[in-house]
C-alpha cells in the first residue's frame, strides 16, 4: 500500500474482498489494496493508472471525472493490459473525500466469467484432493491385504511345522524302548498338538488375533479320541469368548494338560469314561472345569496324578491365575484366571 493514503483510507481498501484501488482527478494512484495488486502490480502506487490500462486511457479518464463530479455511484469499465492480453474489467466508481482533498474510489465487480472461473477452480482442486486420498486408500488397503496374507501364510507354515513336529515325537515314542521314554514323548507330542490346534483354529478363523473359546474347546475334545481304546463319553458347557492370541495358547495348553491327565488317571472301576468340561466367563473372570468320574486324587495313582500338574500350575502363573484340586465323584479340576480388559470389551 502506499504511503499515499492516510491510515483510514487504507484501512477502506483492505477491508473490501474485491480489487479496489483510490485514484486522483488525473488518474494517478493513490493505493490499492492486496485484490487489485494480483490484477495490477504492487508497484502502481504514484504511477498513472492509465499505464495499465489499453490504448490511450481517454475512456477511463472520462470515466474518473465524472465520478467526481457525481455524487452517487457510477458503473463503467477499465480495459487492462498485461503479458496475457488485454481483458475488460467491469468496476464501479464513487467520489470519496480524504484529508487531502478529493479522490475516486474504484471497485472492480467479479463478473460471470470470474465467479465461473473461481468455482472451476474450486472444483478442479477439490476433484484432485478426492482422487489423491482415493489412491492413498487404495494403497493402504493393498497393504492391509498383503499384511493378511503374509500373516496367513505365516500362522499355516507354523501349523505345518507344528503338526509335523508332533508326528515325529509321536514316531519316537513308538519306537522308544523304555515306558518313561515313551510317556514323555508322547506328552510332548500331546502339547505341540495342543498348540497346533490354536494355530488352526487361527488360520481358519476370519480374525488374526483372536479364538473362539467353544471351538478351542472342541478342537482339543476331538484330539482324545486317539488316546483311549475304551468308550469316552464327553459334555461341555461353554460361554461364547473371544480369546486373545496372547493367552489363548497357554490356555490351551492348561486345558489340554487336564484332559490328557483326566484320560490317563480319570478311568473308573466300572461303566463308560466320562469327562465334563465348563468353561465359564464373568466379566473377564474365566473358571475352567475338568471333571471324571474316576477314582480321583485318593487312589494308587494319586500321587504320580498329582505331580503331573506342574506345567498346568506354571501355566496358570503366566495368567496369573491359580489351580484347585477336589474329590468329587472323581477329579475336579478348576482353574480361574482373568482375561485382558481391553480384549474383553472388544468381544463384549
Amino acid at each position: 500500500m502506499s504511503a499515499l493514503l492516510s491510515r483510514d483510507a487504507k484501512a477502506l481498501l483492505d477491508g473490501l474482498a474485491e480489487a479496489a484501488l483510490i485514484v486522483s482527478e488525473d488518474g494517478t494512484v493513490l493505493g490499492l489494496n492486496r485484490a487489485a495488486q494480483q490484477r495490477l502490480g504492487s508497484d502502481l502506487p504514484g504511477h498513472s493508472l492509465f499505464d495499465r490500462l489499453a490504448g490511450d486511457g481517454q475512456d477511463a479518464l472520462r470515466f474518473i471525472q465524472r465520478c467526481f463530479g457525481s455524487s452517487a455511484p457510477l458503473v463503467g469499465a477499465l480495459i487492462v493490459s498485461d503479458a496475457r492480453g488485454s481483458k475488460r474489467l467491469k468496476c464501479r466508481g464513487n467520489r470519496i473525500a480524504l484529508s487531502d482533498g478529493p479522490a475516486v474510489l474504484l471497485r472492480m465487480l467479479e463478473t460471470d466469467e470470474d465467479r465461473f472461473g473461481a468455482l472451476s477452480r474450486k472444483v478442479h482442486e477439490l476433484h484432485t484432493e478426492i482422487t489423491q486420498r482415493k489412491h492413498a486408500e487404495a494403497v493402504l488397503q493393498e497393504s492391509l491385504r498383503e499384511r493378511e496374507l503374509l500373516l496367513r501364510e505365516l500362522q499355516h507354515r507354523v501349523k505345518n511345522n507344528m503338526q509335523m513336529l508332533a508326528g515325529m515325537l509321536q514316531g519316537g515314542a513308538r519306537e522308544a524302548t523304555s515306558n518313561e521314554a515313551q510317556l514323555a514323548l508322547r506328552d510332548a507330542a500331546n502339547r505341540f498338538s495342543a498348540v497346533s490346534a490354536v494355530q488352526q483354529l487361527l488360520y481358519g478363523s476370519g480374525r488374526l488375533d483372536t479364538i473362539g473359546s467353544e471351538a478351542l474347546v472342541n478342537s482339543l475334545l476331538a484330539s482324545l479320541a486317539g488316546m483311549t481304546r475304551t468308550p469316552l463319553k464327553t459334555t461341555t458347557h461353554v460361554d461364547a469368548v473371544d480369546l486373545p492370541i496372547e493367552p489363548a495358547t497357554p490356555i490351551a495348553l492348561v486345558l489340554n494338560e487336564l484332559l490328557v491327565n483326566a484320560v490317563k488317571y480319570g478311568v473308573p472301576t466300572r461303566g463308560e469314561q466320562h469327562i465334563a468340561v465348563e468353561f465359564r466367563n464373568e466379566a473377564g473372570h474365566v473358571t475352567m472345569v475338568v471333571h471324571d468320574n474316576g477314582p480321583g486324587f485318593a487312589g494308587p495313582d494319586a500321587q504320580r496324578r498329582a505331580s503331573g500338574l506342574g506345567l498346568v500350575r506354571a501355566l496358570l502363573r503366566q495368567l496369573g491365575g491359580r489351580l484347585d484340586i477336589e474329590n468329587q465323584d472323581g477329579a475336579r479340576c478348576v482353574t480361574r484366571f482373568v482375561l485382558p480388559a481391553a480384549r474383553l470389551g472388544e468381544s463384549q
